[in-house]
């Protein structure tokens, strides 16, 4: 059915059809939106900084599988989503981020706020020139298809423009994807299988991708299907959880912070959907890895292409190797990261921020679903657990995905958006903030801290001080029997991290 509406409400309409929620932050230059979607059925989160309104897109975007959106003003709204929409890149992660612009006619005038953005087009972005929905379907469809960050720049006054178009959802943009392939058309399948005959060792290495654009319910499907598998399954670290790392034939994590034996064993690697980073192949060792890799991209729309893929999959004899072991905790750092971990249940959702407690999470945690650890593993970035939580934390209540969330940051990235606990207050988001202090920031320099609890008494959230690793079992039992938000310091004596594999 063609539709003649003004630009504004043609927009909201879209949004609505094929977005829950969106992050905010409101100005000038985006008022006439933002006001059009706070009168709408989209529930909009108003973040504290414009970084929040990425990040949490981001945290959004990785738990649901869907898109997640941001929404900010120009000039300064602009350039403060400039590390989560490169942490989302980095990660490949499906953020839509929408700026505003001044009118068209002041653009390049030295106008208040005006300036090219087109600093936040780290994957692909529109400048909206006139009201057309095709920059909205075009950039929904590739953010959602190829799980990158995608940029919309809208100027104000295209707003009460009218627009010609015709109605469309996201899922319907899915569905009639005119490659209806799951396995890409370059690589030829059946030439591997007989190739592969004359290997006697075959290892699968899988990567975020395989999770393609299904729903997180269908992606923890995918682990009844692989621990069928005869041969030996390896992941990358956001793809850890992808198959339980408790099955037999599950290798668990390789490469930096994994196990490199059966990566150097294989005859040959059979690569599902992982981009091979530098943690997943070290330098060291690269080349030789690379020799004998061939890499599978795989898109699949529903559980059943994966079904279908990993049935007829035949790649050889079974056959025995080293498997990903956490370590056992040495000093007092890991010791209570353990504790944490252990305490909690299982399948909870980590975030982590950056720094020791990221590695010791890693290395501690046996990870059983998927994105039972969410990290800026390509990225680093600071200040990233708790506005991630936020939109994770949404996630989960929009989606019905039943899981507790858990945010594990450092002193010093704490405090890099510690004005998103406002949120997490005003909504009466159950998260469970821990906070390691240890008045460091990793081996760099030494950092003087203000009393975290009294900074959570501000904000109106429940917070505890943990001094001995004996108190982290009761705290953690008494914050699961509750329906809110709980800030733990722990502090902490400092240690050194296990050598990486290089």
């Amino acid at each position: 059915m063609v539709v003649i509406t003004k630009f504004l409400e043609s927009i909201v309409d879209f949004l609505e059809k094929n977005v829950k929620r969106i992050f905010s932050y409101p100005g000038e230059q985006i008022l006439p939106l933002y006001n059009e979607i706070e009168n709408s059925s989209i529930k909009n989160v108003m973040v504290r900084d414009e970084r929040g309104a990425g990040f949490m897109a981001d945290g959004y975007a990785r738990i649901t599988n869907h898109v997640g959106v941001c929404l900010v003003t120009a000039g300064p709204g602009a350039t403060n989503l400039t590390t989560p929409i490169a942490t989302s890149y980095k990660d490949s992660s499906a953020v839509i981020a929408i700026t505003g612009r001044c009118s068209r006619d002041k653009i390049g005038k030295n106008y208040f706020q005006e300036i090219d953005m087109s600093f936040l087009n780290f994957y692909k972005g529109y400048f909206v020139k006139e009201p057309n929905l095709k920059y909205f379907e075009e950039a929904f469809s590739l953010s959602f298809q190829n799980k990158k960050p995608v940029h919309l720049n809208i100027p104000k006054d295209v707003y009460e423009e009218f627009t010609i178009g015709e109605e469309i959802n996201l899922n319907e943009m899915n569905n009639n994807n005119k490659d209806n392939d799951i396995v890409d058309k370059t690589f030829n399948w059946k030439t591997l299988i007989n190739e592969n005959e004359k290997f006697k060792k075959t290892l699968i290495l899988i990567g975020q991708g395989i999770y393609g654009t299904l729903s997180y319910k269908e992606m923890e499907k995918i682990s009844k299907f692989l621990k069928n598998v005869d041969i030996p399954i390896a992941t990358t670290f956001p793809a850890r959880g992808v198959i339980n790392e408790k099955e037999e034939n599950c290798v668990g994590l390789i490469g930096r912070r994994g196990v490199i034996k059966p990566l150097l064993e294989a005859d040959s690697i059979i690569n599902i959907s992982s981009s091979l980073s530098f943690n997943t192949y070290p330098e060291s060792i690269r080349k030789k890895l690379l020799s004998k890799t061939e890499n599978i991209h795989l898109t699949p729309k529903n559980i059943k292409e994966i079904k279908e893929f990993f049935e007829t999959l035949d790649l050889g004899e079974p056959w025995e190797t080293e498997k990903w072991k956490r370590i056992s905790p040495q000093g007092d750092y890991s010791t209570k990261i353990n504790e944490i971990i252990e305490n909690i249940p299982e399948n909870s959702i980590i975030i982590t921020d950056a720094g020791k407690h990221t590695v010791f999470t890693c290395l501690l945690k046996t990870c059983v679903v998927p994105r039972n650890i969410i990290a800026s593993h390509s990225f680093g970035t600071m200040g990233f657990s708790v506005p991630v939580s936020i939109g994770v934390k949404f996630g989960t209540i929009d989606f019905g995905i039943d899981r507790e969330v858990v945010s594990i940051s450092g002193d010093g990235g704490f405090l890099m958006n510690v004005e998103e606990l406002q949120v997490i207050s005003e909504h009466n988001l159950k998260i469970l903030m821990i906070v390691m202090k240890n008045n460091s920031l990793a081996e760099f320099c030494k950092i003087k801290n203000p009393d975290l609890n009294r900074l959570a008494d501000a904000f109106d959230i429940d917070n505890c001080y943990i001094e001995s690793v004996e108190e982290i079992p009761q705290t953690i039992r008494e914050y699961v029997k509750k329906d809110k938000p709980m800030l733990v310091v722990v502090e902490t004596r400092d240690e050194k991290l296990p050598r990486p594999n290089i």
